[in-house]
């Protein structure tokens, strides 16, 4: 069996954690590779373990499917050099946030990722629809802290529902991104963010 040895030297080192957190950077960045390189078809726990220099059970254990693998490939692009929005206004922190989200979508190896992702059915394989919500869940438990934080600072009501915020704010960038080519732009940024605000009574600065 193959030993679960991954280069040290050549590790990122995103975040501290030892062997644990080594072989967990070895395998998504693994997917990852796979991914941009071969599509989701060409995606196999064999071909990501052999890849990230890890045993097929190590993968196995923590990403039972490759849908697991491309949630987990996911998030990390999401997460990667992304920390959560902290501007001190309800209206920087939507802001800066969907600027992340823009700046990922208008990477062509981060985009072809996320339209392998959205391309898949989930009808006839549950682990398809539990990837997917795995993804969206963790992103938006995240960026709807940015309401949390807006509602104690007295700027929106408390019964504010922050998913539907954080979706009106969101949810177009990933439409432009999967379904037409019109840019991702500031124009695009300053736009969404208008309309976001206005579904909670706010208004952009001016």
């Amino acid at each position: 069996m193959q030993e679960d040895a991954v280069d040290e030297s050549s590790e990122p080192k995103r975040r501290p954690g030892g062997r644990s957190a080594r072989v967990y950077d070895a395998v998504v960045d693994a997917t990852l590779a796979i991914l941009l390189e071969h599509g989701y078809h060409g995606l196999t726990i064999r071909a990501v373990a052999r890849t990230a220099g890890v045993a097929e059970t190590t993968v196995y254990r923590r990403w039972p499917t490759p849908n697991h693998l491309t949630a987990a490939a996911l998030l990390e692009l999401a997460e990667r050099d992304n920390p959560l929005p902290e501007t001190g206004s309800l209206e920087g922190d939507l802001r800066a946030l969907l600027g992340q989200i823009v700046a990922l979508l208008n990477r062509p190896e981060v985009l072809r990722v996320v339209r392998s992702a959205a391309a898949l059915d989930h009808r006839d394989d549950e682990s398809v629809l539990a990837g997917k919500n795995a993804f969206f869940s963790s992103r938006f438990a995240s960026a709807t802290s940015l309401v949390g934080r807006a509602v104690e600072r007295q700027e929106i009501p408390p019964d504010t529902d922050a998913d539907l915020l954080i979706e009106t704010l969101v949810a177009p960038a990933y439409m432009r991104a999967l379904l037409s080519n019109r840019p991702l732009d500031q124009t695009f940024i300053e736009d969404s963010l208008r309309v976001a605000l206005a579904s909670v009574g706010r208004r952009c600065a001016d």
